[in-house]
């Protein structure tokens, strides 16, 4: 797989999201030129027919010699296009795209999809894989008209690994939502539960869609960081999740973290995934989380 390409998997096992990052060497107008024409579409995607750059109007993707996709336009702006998105007449998903040029003079693509099941998850994960490349080609001038039929021969690849070992683990938190919210959606707030048992702890926390986290343990030698996926105040907050040590940076984690009420109390449910071989990875993680909600349990009790 291209190191450019970053991938998530968040939501919940009956309504996921699939989230990939990838940097071009092009300009987000460039990219959304791409995304949006129906004649550059031809090239690295598939034939389309309609106007998928108008909200509300409809639009059909054939995708290659048997897969069709049909379309409406729900959000058309200069920095993002959102669809509904049906495969050869599967339930309904939502599909965003969005992009921003980059400091160092690129472009960065979001794509983020919305399935109606699991079920969808390895197909869905590896077309859009095979896609992105395809885009990469096209923008870098290096395809030929036989991009767009390349594109949909993915077979799942690391999706596959997402989808088989998940980690989930819920606790229940002697605090009202809006008291956790506050300890885990800021810097501050996380300051004061989060390795706790090290001095060193530094944490910054941009906590906004795109913005960048990062807490580190130098004693330890540890650091996580990465960028927020979603952040819905008081419910929702997902994450990746870049595990640095010695043995170098993980690759396509992700954590979401949910929020309910449970009596006078937080139900709080943390989901982490990554593309791991087996279920070891998982069991590891799962001792600390463990330990970590029960700091920041015994935190908000006090």
């Amino acid at each position: 797989m291209d190191a450019r390409t970053i991938r998530a998997l968040v939501g919940t096992s009956e309504d996921p999201e699939l989230i990939l990052r990838r940097e071009y060497r092009s300009t987000a107008a460039e990219v959304r030129d791409a995304c949006t024409a129906p004649e550059r579409l031809a090239r690295w995607f598939g034939v389309v027919a309609g106007d998928p750059s108008g909200v509300g109007s409809e639009f059909t993707v054939q995708l290659d010699g048997e897969s069709r996709a049909r379309g409406r336009v729900l959000q058309c702006d200069a920095d993002a296009l959102s669809v509904s998105w049906s495969v050869d007449g599967e339930p309904a998903s939502i599909l965003t795209a969005e992009w921003t040029d980059t400091a160092n003079g690129g472009a960065e693509l979001t794509l983020r999809h919305r399935l109606a099941g699991r079920d969808d998850i390895v197909t869905a994960g590896g077309g859009w894989d095979d896609a992105l490349s395809a885009l990469d080609q096209v923008l870098s001038g290096r395809a030929d008209d036989g991009v767009a039929s390349a594109a949909r021969a993915a077979d799942g690849g690391v999706w596959r690994t997402f989808v088989a070992h998940p980690l989930e683990l819920a606790r229940t938190i002697d605090a009202e939502r809006s008291r956790v919210w506050n300890a885990i959606a800021s810097a501050d707030g996380l300051q004061t539960w989060w390795w706790r048992h090290w001095h060193d702890v530094s944490i910054v926390a941009d906590v906004r869609v795109g913005g960048i986290y990062r807490i580190a343990a130098p004693a330890a030698g540890i650091v996580v960081e990465g960028r927020y996926l979603a952040v819905e105040p008081f419910e929702r907050l997902a994450f990746e999740w870049r595990w640095i040590d010695d043995d170098g940076p993980s690759a396509d984690e992700a954590v979401e973290f949910r929020l309910t009420d449970d009596g006078a109390g937080t139900r709080l449910v943390v989901r982490h995934t990554g593309p791991w071989a087996d279920g070891s990875p998982a069991e590891s993680y799962r001792q600390g989380w463990e330990f970590t909600l029960g700091e920041l349990a015994a935190v908000l009790a006090g």
